[in-house]
């Protein structure tokens, strides 16, 4: 898990993760989207929700347009007997 500052034009370009299952909390987001590439479709990540998806997923946040600071804690998950590899 780890947490995400972000301010005035500053996005996070398209990636995915390592893990099984990757998500986001919304701590302080103003309405600005995550976009799922693969999917041609965006959670707008109102503060205080979570979204999960598979880690594989395409994504990425365009450049944040407010002049607010954005919060976000970031995480992945992975299934137990991927560590035993």
């Amino acid at each position: 898990i780890w947490t995400n500052f972000s301010y005035k034009g500053d996005d996070n370009p398209s990636h995915n993760h390592a893990g099984h299952l990757s998500g986001v909390i919304y701590y302080k987001n103003h309405e600005h989207p995550t976009v799922f590439d693969d999917w041609g479709w965006s959670y707008e990540g109102f503060d205080g929700t979570m979204a999960m998806w598979p880690s594989d997923v395409m994504h990425h946040v365009n450049p944040q347009t407010a002049d607010k600071e954005r919060i976000t804690l970031a995480f992945n998950i992975m299934h137990e007997d991927a560590l035993k590899k």
